[in-house]
């Protein structure tokens, strides 16, 4: 069979040859519909040519090929293809090169396993030449299983380079590979997804929205009127590990570092450079020698002189060999040494703050514990690994807190936070570490990412979505409070990690990642009084991984990857700064109408005579917002501006000033988030405070096989000016029928049509309620409907303060 042949420079041409064919069938009435696109909605360049590498997979390449599937008809989906079953031995340096054709293919899978013996001898992996000299992270690494990920992959062409494994053995040691496979995670459909790839929304109009800032009140949310620019607007780094003239450019654009990981085996056991390193204590089996840190220099590195202040986040991980199970690699304490490991945990950070004087204010105790690759007692069944994952948070938090009391040490930092998983339980496991720690522990934290191939998330809705950013993020979070509140442990969450888990270095795989950052960040600004950190997994640079996806530079050809910002050039991702760079202030109320409220966000703020107004669109619908009205405007804007980040015919478009002649008719592209600045000629002088309040209810993960109650209790109902009653709801298949209920006798419903076609829904429903309703003891029923979870309920109240702080960003 002839291969599928790559289209490059005929893609234009083709387009050309699809929009005539297109606009001759357009003629005949078969086709004719009032709602009918205008325009051909196209695949790009860089669709054509993922489509034809998908055609050459599966109708040659995966040919005579072991393979296995999940799945039926156009939902079968391709899991793991078996590359090669040759027996290698391997010693010292290791060069593997993949069959021909692996190369186009790569990108459509997850990771590449290598299955044998005596593979945890492997050292770190090389993808060449895609990973750039660096290495890719691992997932696993056992003696017969060695799983990591593939790199961030070109867009696929017919004359890309072969892919070829780099690493080394231990010294003295050898291993075994009897097979080498790709992997998809079951996340590689029979049928090519080409929603990636075209303009959505752009074949119906826009939709129209209007939206409406409140002037004459500040906004005070549970008591932060301030947006608080330090919480959300972070890159993934401590301060002083990239090169200064990259902080500099991030200080310049308002970011700051936020969160990094310390591995204790390879920083002080393996060590990055000359020195002593760390060793098992002689006299002590499992436990570390802490005279070590009496020698040895533990002060961060420097950073310029704008972060030398800035508070940020740590996480241990990789406890040493010496005293961890043998089994995943990722250094699991064993049980008898939870006490070594967090008396190590304590030495580290405490010669930290005396030889630098400084240390990270938050401190995480294992990366992504909740899941097994991380948490090796997740695999053994004969332990309670929940138990054992707060026994040990517990132990390393009075250890440091014992040495160094002004460190904030949490956990479990999360990874996968499908907590509706096998009917709520990885949720009640969320819970019983929150309560069994809540002595010990002084925060929360979280990671959330956005699945690979989750572009058009709003056109998922039924195919399987199972992202966060359609309702699913509030509604965890939601939970999470609600059971804080009801056991009386409210403590921050910080959100150490966000983004996506997209590959590649295509235009579209951009886009996953930059709609993400901006999303997640919009999210989570808005509740300034649950998050004290949130950092997206965004970078200025990797000098370890120099041409991930993630990072806002890769080196120039030739250039080294340690070196400083001259010797770099920009990615798309650079512009998920620039986006932000200037956005704060203090709040001022907003609402939104017109389209569903899982659907947009909105964030308005001002300083001075300027105002700005943040929007995400989250549908797959194009958007014309209307502005005109902006409440108790006494002041005309003297200039308009918008600043844009959006997905347009295959390209990343960034638009830094474009001039408004008014707010009447603002575009906002599907998944895009904009930022307007509105500059007036006097200052904007807010005359009140709206105090917007919430209150929970006791209950979570409610099965609604029945009627349900829950008791809102709040301290004047005299004083609200109005409220909303939030229900987080989890169904299979979407709402059937309304969440019907009473508040106080006073019945209500919510049945919004973008609940209808989920194929898995958990998002809040928010639904108003007559301040004349409102009693200080409240009391909601919620009516019985089949395979209806409630998964919290919570009243948001707001009234009026006459008093507006003088110093209110003039």
């Amino acid at each position: 069979m002839v291969p599928h042949p790559i289209v490059t420079g005929l893609s234009t041409l083709m387009k050309q040859i699809h929009f005539a064919a297109l606009v001759c069938l357009s003629f005949f009435p078969v086709f004719a519909s009032a709602q009918a696109p205008t325009a051909p909605n196209l695949l790009s360049d860089e669709g054509l040519a993922r489509q034809e590498a998908h055609a050459y997979l599966f109708d040659e390449f995966s040919k005579d090929k072991e393979s296995t599937y999940r799945g039926e008809g156009e939902n079968r989906n391709l899991v793991e293809l078996v590359l090669s079953n040759e027996t290698l031995q391997l010693s010292g340096d290791v060069s593997i090169e993949l069959p021909a054709g692996s190369q186009r293919v790569a990108s459509l899978f997850k990771y590449i396993i290598l299955r044998g013996e005596n593979l945890n001898h492997l050292g770190g992996i090389e993808v060449a030449p895609y990973s750039g000299g660096g290495t890719v992270e691992r997932s696993t690494q056992e003696p017969k299983l060695y799983r990591f990920k593939l790199p961030a992959m070109p867009v696929p062409s017919e004359d890309m380079p072969p892919i070829r494994i780099r690493t080394r053995c231990a010294d003295g040691k050898t291993a075994t590979v009897t097979q080498i496979a790709f992997n998809s995670q079951g996340k590689l459909p029979v049928k090519f997804d080409d929603i990636p790839y075209r303009t959505l929304g752009a074949d119906r109009p826009r939709v129209p929205v209007n939206v409406r800032v409140d002037l004459q009140h500040e906004l005070s949310i549970a008591g932060h009127v301030d947006l608080e620019r330090q919480k959300f607007f972070r890159y993934y780094a401590a301060p002083g590990t990239s090169d200064p003239s990259f902080e500099r450019w991030a200080s310049e654009r308002n970011f700051s570092p936020g969160r990094q990981i310390f591995k204790l085996d390879p920083a002080l056991v393996v060590g990055y450079g000359p020195g002593e390193k760390l060793k098992e204590d002689p006299n002590n089996k499992g436990a570390a020698d802490l005279t070590f840190f009496d020698r040895h220099d533990s002060s961060p590195p420097k950073t310029i002189p704008e972060f030398e202040a800035t508070d940020y986040a740590m996480c241990l991980n990789d406890y040493p060999e010496f005293m961890s199970v043998e089994h995943v690699g990722r250094g699991t304490p064993l049980i008898e040494h939870f006490g070594d490991a967090a008396n190590l945990a304590a030495a580290h950070i405490a010669d930290q703050q005396r030889d630098g004087g400084r240390t990270a204010k938050w401190w995480e105790v294992k990366n992504e514990s909740t899941i097994k690759a991380e948490w090796d007692y997740h695999y053994q069944k004969e332990h309670d690994s929940w138990a054992l994952l707060a026994e040990f948070h517990n132990a390393v938090a009075d250890a440091v807190h014992a040495k160094t009391p002004s460190v904030n040490v949490g956990g479990p930092t999360s990874a996968w936070m499908q907590l509706h998983v096998n009917q709520f339980g990885l949720y009640r496991d969320q819970t019983r570490f929150m309560d069994l720690t809540r002595d010990h522990l002084d925060f929360y934290s979280h990671h959330f990412y956005e699945d690979m191939g989750s572009l058009g998330a709003w056109a998922r809705r039924d195919k399987g979505y199972s992202g966060y950013l359609l309702g699913r993020l509030e509604a965890t979070l939601d939970m999470l409070q609600a059971h804080m509140e009801e056991t009386d442990n409210v403590k921050p969450i910080l959100i150490t990690e966000c983004g996506s888990l997209q590959a590649g270095r295509g235009a579209a795989d951009h886009w996953l990642r930059l709609r993400s950052f901006s999303a997640f960040l919009h999210k989570l600004m808005s509740r300034p009084h649950q998050i004290d950190l949130s950092v997206p997994f965004v970078f200025t640079n990797m000098h370890w991984n120099p041409t991930s996806g993630n990072v806002a530079f890769v080196p120039t050809e030739g250039a080294s990857a340690r070196g400083p910002l001259a010797d770099f050039q920009p990615t798309p991702v650079a512009h998920f700064f620039e986006l932000w760079r200037d956005f704060d202030g203090r709040r001022l109320p907003v609402a939104t109408n017109g389209l569903a409220e899982v659907g947009l966000n909105a964030t308005a703020v001002y300083q001075g005579n300027r105002l700005q107004l943040a929007l995400t669109n989250m549908t797959s619908h194009q958007l014309s917002v209307h502005l005109s009205e902006i409440a108790g405007e006494a002041l005309h804007a003297s200039s308009i501006q918008q600043r844009r980040l959006r997905y347009n015919d295959g390209e990343v478009i960034y638009e830094d000033a474009i001039s408004l002649s008014d707010s009447k008719a603002i575009e906002v592209d599907a998944e895009e988030t904009t930022v307007l600045t509105f500059t007036y000629d006097e200052a904007i002088q807010p005359k009140k405070t709206l105090l917007r309040e919430f209150a929970y209810a006791a209950g979570t993960a409610v099965t609604a096989d029945q009627t349900q109650t829950f008791q809102i209790d709040i301290d004047d109902a005299s004083d609200i000016e109005s409220a909303k009653l939030v229900v987080g709801v989890h169904r299979i298949k979407g709402l059937e029928q309304a969440v019907s209920g009473t508040f106080n006798g006073h019945r209500f419903e919510s049945h919004p049509e973008w609940t209808h076609k989920f194929d898995q829904l958990l998002a809040p429903l928010e639904i108003p309620i007559s301040k004349d309703w409102l009693q200080n003891n409240n009391q909601i029923q919620i009516e019985p409907q089949p395979g209806l979870t409630i998964t919290s309920v919570h009243l948001i109240r707001d009234s009026i303060s006459e008093a507006v702080d003088s110093e209110h960003g003039q």
